[in-house]
């Protein structure tokens, strides 16, 4: 969690303030229109190092009020430059995935002048994601040039939560919507197994797995802020319940 934060901050304060002045001025001259549509881009898992397209769409359903859904590719980054004092990445031999998001938005009108999708709003929001991974990993320890290991992860995200973020207008048209916090409540369920190269000893497998683990959290600070960094459970599927966050920035065209 502590690795995003400063990435979140410098998203907000090159994003926000800037077009925190366009939305004040175009505030002054009073040209907002109301349209009920967005469709928009995410561009949040780019920034954040993951291989993504993801697209939403919202849709005003009383004057402060809206609906809105994201779905689409999501996996993990295939690079290899990842290592710690005892491990390293190998290599990436697939990678694949998705994501489906959704929420309810409240505008606040006592905040606003213009009706939704304008302004600063408060969401409930459901979030699921789908990640499939197969990676090798070494011990820096074994000299061996066959010493790779190759595991197949599968992660299974599934949250509820609480979002507040701030949508811009820039000329009737076009759309920035961050979202600035959004703490939630829910489980992921880890399976990791290896299906290939060499098999650790008895020993060393639940060390292995979790420096895996490790090592996609380090490389991947945004995957680390869905799922806590609960215990593998090297011998099946396992269940967590905690917290996690989201945070997202998206460009969008209103129609």
């Amino acid at each position: 969690m502590k690795n995003i934060l400063p990435i979140i901050i410098i998203t907000i304060l090159v994003f926000a303030i800037p077009f925190q002045c366009i939305s004040q001025d175009s505030l002054k001259t009073n040209d907002f229109i109301p349209r009920k549509n967005v469709i928009r881009y995410n561009l949040t898992p780019n920034i954040m190092g993951f291989s993504s397209v993801i697209f939403g769409y919202e849709r005003v359903v009383k004057s402060h009020q809206s609906f809105s859904i994201n779905a689409g590719y999501l996996s993990i980054g295939k690079s290899n430059n990842k290592e710690n004092e005892d491990y390293k990445l190998t290599s990436t031999k697939s990678s694949s995935g998705f994501s489906i998001a959704a929420d309810y938005r409240f505008y606040l009108k006592k905040e606003n002048k213009n009706p939704a999708p304008s302004g600063i709003y408060l969401a409930p929001y459901l979030l699921h994601y789908n990640l499939n991974l197969s990676t090798g990993i070494k011990s820096l320890f074994d000299n061996s040039p066959n010493a790779e290991v190759i595991v197949d992860s599968k992660i299974n995200i599934n949250n509820i939560g609480l979002e507040l973020g701030y949508q811009f207008n820039i000329k009737n048209r076009f759309t920035i919507d961050l979202i600035l916090v959004g703490p939630s409540f829910g489980g992921y369920r880890v399976n990791m197994e290896v299906a290939g190269g060499v098999q650790p000893p008895d020993d060393d497998l639940d060390e292995t797995l979790e420096a895996l683990r490790d090592l996609l959290f380090a490389k991947y600070p945004w995957l680390e802020s869905l799922i806590d960094e609960g215990q593998v459970d090297v011998k099946g599927k396992k269940t967590h319940w905690g917290l996690g966050f989201r945070y997202v920035f998206q460009i969008g065209y209103r129609f």
